[in-house]
């Protein structure tokens, strides 16, 4: 049985200025459901690796394959929550929860339809990260370690079968920690395959 996530060989380099590359010679394999860490310090590509996986960014060399299919797009079947929460400030809370949703088919052509649905799913998962009564407020009038949650939040909104998390406890209160931990364990539980990176 083939891996759900393997890279090959890959190398990346952002700019030939430098001299070395962000990555060089990685590989990895990682099998479906599985949750899976990357420790490293700042700089060592760790945020590389999750763009090379889920179709941000492509190898100069070297393969990354994600569920049998070599990635030469970004990948539908993931979701992703940067070290920076990037949330669009015009957009209220619940609004930049559905924005992939926007973009991601199948629920792009649902989501008119199914709009209810769609806000009632993005209610529950903010309510799961203890931001119940969040989504009318703007990004702005969030703390750090809120809109941290939120963006975890919209990683999740269109189901993905596997998560790329970047340093998600960053900005967390040991409380806000334990309680995504403990949403992360449930994932797992339910076969979404976690890679941490930390």
């Amino acid at each position: 049985m083939n891996p759900f996530v393997e890279i090959e060989n890959v190398t990346l380099s952002y700019s030939d200025e430098l001299r070395e590359p962000a990555v060089q010679d990685l590989s990895i394999s990682i099998e479906e459901g599985e949750f899976s860490a990357v420790v490293g310090p700042s700089g060592c590509g760790k945020s590389t690796l999750m763009k090379l996986v889920t179709g941000l960014l492509f190898p100069q060399a070297g393969k990354v394959r994600v569920d049998g299919a070599q990635v030469d797009s970004p990948l539908k079947i993931a979701g992703m929550a940067f070290q920076n929460p990037v949330m669009l400030p015009w957009r209220k809370t619940l609004e930049n929860l559905l924005l992939p949703l926007e973009i991601v088919s199948p629920h792009r052509e649902r989501l008119r339809k199914e709009k209810k649905a769609y806000h009632q799913q993005a209610e529950e998962l903010l309510k799961t990260v203890g931001l119940e009564g969040c989504g009318d407020q703007y990004p702005w009038q969030l703390s750090g370690g809120m809109q941290q949650r939120a963006s975890l939040c919209r990683a999740l909104i269109h189901e993905p079968k596997l998560l790329m998390l970047d340093e998600p406890t960053v900005g967390l209160d040991p409380v806000a920690t334990a309680d995504l931990y403990r949403l992360l364990r449930e994932l797992r539980n339910g076969g979404t395959g976690i890679v941490l990176c930390s």
